[in-house]
Formats: structure tokens, sequence, C-alpha cells
């Protein structure tokens, strides 16, 4: 690995552990989550990118998985799970090797962090290895190719998954403040690309859905209004949705 991988690679690292996971449960698409795996079941469950472990809990009352494992790269959050008893291991998920064996789970979430890998191909692999034939994986991901992100290029701005700076976030991009923070997205992918990259290694998908997302940038409570019920509406055509959902099966 070059010396500018490793800096990125520390950025990333640093990135985490300044608390990336406080928050994220009150995403919309956690509702959907767990009603999919309400659908499922299994007697081992694995979530990569646990963070504290919050919603790996979640989805093990959800599935009735009788063993929940976690994987993250954040120490501290690590910690917090395995306080919490989730048999969880710290790990850079974009190059080091899972430490379970062949086919060793039924279920797998992955939310939102395929987008922050440098390596994704790596992730499905270990996922592929570790999954047993005919266990299902839950992905989500932001979609590059969602309506805001056309409107925005279609006005001649950045699309909102994608930064053109790790430190400010807004750059050129329409009602996000410049100064906003880090989102720490590497890869994007649109639901097509997303689609076929998932075939490549393997996958059945059983489902891909759209969700909406939980809108951070302060707006007039009108235009508020307007582009919330815009993504709920959107969110219906997996394409258009600014946010995908993936059921998939190892086949």
């Amino acid at each position: 690995m070059g010396q500018g991988c490793r800096k990125a690679q520390m950025k990333k690292r640093e990135f985490y552990a300044d608390g990336y996971y406080a928050g994220l449960a009150q995403e919309p698409r956690f509702a959907r989550i767990i009603k999919i795996f309400r659908q499922l079941k299994g007697e081992r469950l694995l979530d990569i990118g646990c963070g504290d472990g919050d919603i790996t809990l979640l989805l093990k009352e959800s599935s009735g998985a009788r063993e929940v494992f976690g994987i993250d790269i954040a120490s501290e959050a690590v910690a917090v799970a395995q306080r919490k008893g989730i048999t969880a291991y710290k790990l850079d998920i974009d190059e080091e090797k899972f430490p379970f064996e062949e086919e060793y789970f039924d279920l797998i979430y992955c939310g939102e962090l395929i987008e922050h890998l440098f390596n994704p191909d790596h992730l499905l692999k270990e996922i592929h290895r570790v999954l047993r034939t005919g266990g299902v994986c839950v992905i989500t991901t932001p979609n590059l190719a969602g309506w805001p992100n056309r409107f925005a290029l279609l006005l001649g701005y950045q699309p909102y998954p994608m930064a053109v700076s790790p430190s400010h976030e807004g750059i050129g991009k329409l009602l996000v403040d410049d100064s906003e923070g880090q989102w720490g997205h590497i890869r994007v992918f649109t639901a097509k690309a997303f689609q076929e990259l998932l075939r490549l290694y393997h996958f059945k998908i059983r489902r891909l859905m759209g969700c909406p997302t939980m809108i951070n940038s302060p707006l007039p409570p009108i235009l508020g209004t307007i582009i919330k019920g815009m993504d709920r509406i959107m969110s219906r055509i997996p394409s258009l949705s600014t946010r995908l959902i993936a059921t998939i099966e190892k086949v």
C-alpha cells in the first residue's frame, strides 16, 4: 500500500473514531430494515460496521438470532458493543479478512458502509465466504442516481453523496453549507451498478427497494415539507430513491 493510501486509511479510522455512528438510529431506513429482518430467520447474525451495537441488538431481536457478532474499524465503538454482550471485533473491513470460518452466518447486515470503502470487492468476497449457501445479507447504500442528485446535476451542482473536499462536504452542493463536516463517501453506486456488482460476486438479488433519507440541512418550512414529500414518493422507485436497500442471497 502506498503512502497516500496509508494516509487515507488513517483519516478513515479517525473519521469513525470521532463518533460517526452517533444518531444513525434516527435514519428512516431502520424501520424498513427491522421489518425485513422480522421476515428472516437464522441462528447466527453478523453486523458489518456494527458501531456501538444498538442496531445489532435490534436486528437480533427482530430475526430471533441466538448469536450475534459485529465488526467495526472504531475500537471505541467495538468496546461499547462488547459491553452489550455482542461478540465484536475491531477490523479494517477494507482490507482485513473476517475472523470467521466459511459459511458461518445465516444472516448478515451491512448498513451504509460499502460507500465508505476503497475496496468494495474485498467486502463482497468476504460476505460471500462467511455467509452460508442460501443465507441472506441486507446491504444499504446511497443512490448516486437518486432524484436529488439528478436535479442537482441538471442545475450544475455536485451530487450529494460525492464530495470534492474531505474537510468541507458542502462545497458545490445545493442547499448544503460549505462548512458541513465529512460524510466519508468514497465509492457511490447507481441502482444499476449496485445490482451488477452484487451479481458479479454470485449473489441473487431477492429485492431492491428504495428508502427516503433523513434531511439534516436547515430549510424553510414549506421547502422542507415539499422535499420530504418528494423523497417519500420517489423512494417507491428504487432507481430514483435517495437510498437503496438490497436483500441478497448467496447462491
